[in-house]
């Protein structure tokens, strides 16, 4: 997408902004639950990704939660304390619709319906002068030949902080989710965009990437994803189990806490992900690296634990590693 963009987009100004574009864009991800993005000047924050997607499942726009991982979220608040158009709560309670349990239930009653949709922007509340109006629009969720497939459109699409930070990384894990409350195995994604872009902020930034790109990935290297398990009933249960640990996390970490969440977070995919933001509390409180190694031990081998370990690479903590992930990252430093 980055060379779409740097070999045919068009520069423009808008709200006082200049971007580079591309007009119409669709793009179909083949394997979608490959969404841990490890690459060479992107500086990505993997914890930042995990954090506010799980504030987005759990129907979430308070900034108490979010800017603690992602601090420049204010920026984009009209209050300071909330965004005013988050997707958790329209997804999670649209005028006191679960659209997350009113889809699953379409699909189980009908494999093939063509009316799963899930709406974000609403014309009641959106057309006012904000910082905050939705970028991702509509989600739609279709069942063929056994595999749960999403649409995705979306009015305007940031592509470093948008859809290739935390727009493909939540909405692959919302899919992996409702594959697994419908049945179905997961399928593509299909991306559909207005207008994607690169903001003149990170011109730089963008050709770096694209210039130092290899095509090694942790899933070249036989990384995965990892399973999630949880029953739908159960899911709201788990949320709020995992928002109770992650309050004490930032409170003050230590090995009872850890125990706990390793205990008590028995969903593969939410275990990891529990255990990684403790880790970077760990690390936001000072922690040294004979500490963090202690944690990371007990993190199974995946995807997104590479982009962890990549990440506090490029803080200059070199941390322990399997041969497995020692032998990606001789790939990865090449």
């Amino acid at each position: 997408m980055l060379r779409e963009i740097d070999n045919n987009g068009r520069e423009v100004t808008t709200r006082g902004f200049t971007q580079k574009e591309i007009l119409s864009s669709l793009i179909t991800i083949d394997n979608p639950n490959e969404r841990a993005i490890v690459l060479k000047n992107r500086n990505n924050n993997i914890f930042a990704l995990i954090a506010e997607t799980l504030w987005v499942l759990g129907g979430r726009n308070d900034l108490g939660f979010l800017s603690h991982y992602l601090p420049r979220a204010i920026d984009f608040s009209d209050d300071g304390l909330t965004w005013r158009a988050a997707y958790g709560p329209r997804l999670r309670n649209w005028y006191g619709i679960d659209q997350f349990e009113t889809i699953i239930d379409r699909i189980n009653e009908d494999t093939y319906t063509k009316r799963a949709v899930m709406t974000i922007f609403d014309p009641q509340l959106d057309f006012v002068e904000t910082k905050d109006v939705p970028c991702n629009n509509w989600l739609h969720f279709m069942s063929r030949d056994n595999k749960l497939n999403l649409d995705v459109v979306v009015r305007a699409n940031d592509a470093i902080w948008g859809f290739g930070g935390i727009n493909a990384f939540e909405w692959s894990v919302l899919l992996q989710l409702m594959s697994y409350w419908t049945k179905l195995e997961v399928g593509s994604m299909t991306w559909y965009t207005s207008t994607m872009h690169v903001y003149s902020r990170h011109y730089n930034r963008y050709k770096k990437i694209i210039d130092s790109y290899t095509g090694i990935t942790p899933y070249t290297n036989g990384f995965r994803t990892l399973e999630f398990s949880t029953p739908f009933k159960e899911f709201s249960d788990l949320l709020q189990n995992c928002f109770l640990l992650e309050k004490l996390e930032r409170e003050q970490v230590n090995d009872e806490l850890y125990t706990k969440i390793c205990t008590e977070i028995t969903d593969p995919m939410f275990s990891v992900w529990m255990r990684l933001l403790f880790v970077y509390n760990a690390y936001l409180q000072g922690k040294d690296s004979e500490e963090l190694n202690r944690y990371f031990q007990n993190i199974p081998e995946c995807d997104l634990k590479i982009s962890a370990l990549e990440f506090f690479y490029r803080k200059g903590i070199e941390l322990n590693l399997t041969v497995k992930e020692q032998k990606f990252f001789e790939r990865y430093s090449l």
